[in-house]
This record gives C-alpha cells, sequence and structure tokens, in this order.
C-alpha cells in the first residue's frame, strides 16, 4: 500500500519549490462568448506567463484561439474532453475523455499534447489518479480561487494573496463567468512583484520540481492499397511554380498550426524549408483544377513508410482529403513503400479511410521534452 501511496503522490502536483521564487496562474475550463485576450492581455501586462487547463470540446470550437495562447507564449493543457466529473465515470470513458482531449489539442495546435492536467470540478479520488498514472499523466492542481462563482477582482484578491507565496499555483478560470479573473491578476502581481515572485508556467514550476513534463502525440498509419479505387488526377510536380502557388495559398485560409504564415511572401519561405527527410526521398506534389491551384501536398520517405509532412486544400471538406491521399498512395506505390503515416487532421482522416476500406490504425506514443 506504501508504494501505491508513493505512487499517488507522484501523480499530483499541489505546488512548487519554496525555493525558485515562482508562482502560477492557471485558468480552466475556456471562454465562449468573450475573447480569450481579455486574459492573455491582463497576464501579459503584468509579466506573467499562465497556463489555461482547456477543455478539447473548446479546442475543436476555436482552434484559433488555441493557438493563440501558445503562439504569444502561454501553456495549454488538457482539462478532459466533455468537462466530465471524472471521480463519477467509468474506467474505459476516463481513458476515452484522455484521448478525445489528446485528438483535439494536436489537431488544433499541430502540437503533441501535454500529459500534465487538471480534473474538472477538483473531481478525483485515489482509483482516478492511478489510472491518471496508468495513462503517463499528472495532475496539477492548486489554490483556490472561488472565481467561478462571479465573485469580484478584489474577491479573488482577498482569496489568493494571503496564500501567495514561492511556489503557489493559483486555481482560476478562464470562462463566461469568472469575469473577475483578468482585473484579479494585476491585484495579486501587485502583490508578488513586491515579494519579487515570478509568474511562470506549469511546465516551468514542473522542471523546478525536476519533473520535465512529458507529451503524447498521435498518427495514422495507413496500409498502402494493392489497387486505387480512382487514380489520382491533375496532381503535378511542384517544380518552378512556388511563387505563384504562394500567392494563391495564402487566399485559402490553410491553417499552419502555431507557426502561421499570413503572406505569400511567408507561405513561399516556409514551402522552401528543408523536409526532415535526412536525404531520403522527398515528394511535392499539386493539384491544379480549372485553370488555379487546387492543393497541395509535402511527403518524404522513412523506412517503408511516406510520411505526408504537411498539406492543404483551397477547399475545407473532408473529401479533399481523399484526394491527397489518392496522391500518396500513388507515390507510395511507385517507391515501393508500405505505408503512409500522417499527423495532421487525423479523425477526418481516419473517417474517409473506414469509408474507402482503407486499412487504417490509429497510433499514439509518448514523447519526452519537447
Amino acid at each position: 500500500m506504501s508504494r501505491e501511496r508513493d505512487s499517488l503522490n507522484d501523480t499530483i502536483i499541489m505546488s512548487g519549490t519554496e525555493h525558485d521564487r515562482y508562482y502560477a496562474f492557471t485558468f480552466d475550463d475556456g471562454p465562449g462568448r468573450l475573447p480569450i485576450s481579455i486574459w492573455l492581455d491582463a497576464l501579459e501586462a503584468e509579466g506573467a506567463v499562465g497556463t489555461f487547463f482547456f477543455t478539447g470540446e473548446w479546442m475543436d470550437r476555436y482552434p484559433e484561439r488555441a493557438k493563440e495562447i501558445i503562439r504569444r507564449g502561454h501553456a495549454l493543457a488538457p482539462h478532459s474532453y466533455y468537462h466530465r466529473r471524472m471521480a463519477q465515470i467509468p474506467k474505459h470513458v476516463f481513458m476515452e475523455e484522455l484521448k478525445a482531449v489528446e485528438l483535439a489539442y494536436q489537431e488544433a495546435t499541430g502540437l503533441p499534447c501535454p500529459a500534465y492536467m487538471r480534473f474538472p470540478y477538483s473531481s478525483y479520488n485515489d482509483e482516478r489518479l492511478l489510472w491518471l498514472d496508468e495513462a503517463g499523466y499528472v495532475d496539477v492542481e492548486g489554490v483556490e480561487s472561488f472565481d467561478w462563482s462571479g465573485i469580484s477582482a478584489q474577491a479573488i484578491a482577498d482569496v489568493l494573496i494571503p496564500e501567495l507565496k514561492s511556489g503557489m499555483i493559483a486555481v482560476l478560470h478562464s470562462n463566461d463567468i469568472a469575469i473577475g479573473s483578468p482585473d484579479a491578476i494585476k491585484l495579486v502581481s501587485d502583490v508578488a512583484k513586491e515579494q519579487e515572485l515570478v509568474a511562470v508556467s506549469v511546465p516551468t514550476i514542473m522542471e523546478s520540481l525536476g519533473r520535465k513534463p512529458s507529451y503524447r502525440s498521435w498518427k495514422i498509419i495507413v496500409d498502402i492499397p494493392k489497387e486505387l479505387d480512382f487514380p489520382s488526377k491533375d496532381w503535378y510536380p511542384v517544380e518552378s511554380q512556388l511563387p505563384e502557388m504562394a500567392a494563391q495559398i495564402v487566399k485559402w485560409g490553410v491553417e499552419r498550426h502555431v507557426n502561421s504564415a499570413s503572406t505569400a511572401a511567408e507561405w513561399q519561405e516556409q514551402l522552401e524549408q528543408p523536409l526532415p527527410s535526412r536525404g531520403s526521398r522527398e515528394w511535392f506534389g499539386v493539384r491544379e483544377f480549372e485553370g488555379s491551384y487546387w492543393g497541395y501536398a509535402r511527403a518524404y520517405e522513412t523506412g517503408d513508410t511516406l510520411i505526408i509532412h504537411e498539406h492543404g486544400a483551397k477547399e475545407a471538406q473532408a473529401d479533399t482529403l481523399v484526394y491527397m491521399m489518392r496522391w500518396a498512395i500513388e507515390q507510395a506505390q511507385a517507391a515501393g513503400l508500405k505505408q503512409i503515416e500522417v499527423r495532421h487532421d487525423i479523425r477526418r482522416m481516419l473517417q474517409m479511410c473506414k469509408q474507402l476500406d482503407w486499412k487504417a490504425e490509429l497510433v499514439s506514443e509518448r514523447l519526452g521534452e519537447l
């Protein structure tokens, strides 16, 4: 029992160290009507970094806001998918919640999902902590601010300031009810600065404890079919048309996740970046349709696998993935490869593979420090 108790202690973080002069602002849930910039602006005005524990449902609904959090130097972490009371659900649903939020995180940001989280409503028990440990996660709790009740900024500060010290993790909310929390940031920060405390992210708190966060990444592995239902059409190797392509692609609104390109020059620069192929074969294809560019894909070879590095299309429908995959399958067949690996838009890709009866497997891997 003592070994199990030690495991539980390792699975939950309540605070940082007492000697690093760090503390953390953390925010749960995710706003709907209110812009996330309200909280980001308040943090940045105080030179503070925040950590946002948001649901997968929110990330699916607001991927641009999820990317904004990371672009601006803050941390985004999971808070389950549906904001369930995790102490009230069976193990298979518990694990489904983790998987679902990981997939939502990766598709919203283009990054692997951190393997630290916060339970909604702080709803957990020893058994759930064991399940969390089994999944390779840690739970991050802290000092509750009670801002979820809609209290004022001063009332929030009155709760947090008496607890303010090195290592404190403040639990606030970023939603449409906790409207006092943005202004409370300044009130708490003013006192923290007097104590020479610095507001940092949860990963920094974890590192101060000697616990570097790990991450979970998902990918689809598609077996190359012997025959295609329909051959790919109108795809050509990219050669000298890159400037013209970039000028058209910038108008498509294609997602480039955290490192977004917003001008034709930026698009061209990013499309010219070398692939991580380490000298193996590479492919860069573009589809032309009705006198304009319609889609593109970049891929490279690793072992017996064609890795799709990135792809984009003029239209947003999932059917565009079918056209791209047909092109990729033809390249893989010609190269004698056995599989295709995809890490973006994987939920829709998996559904398309099922409809086309292509054998596809959803695979996760745990990563160390990024």
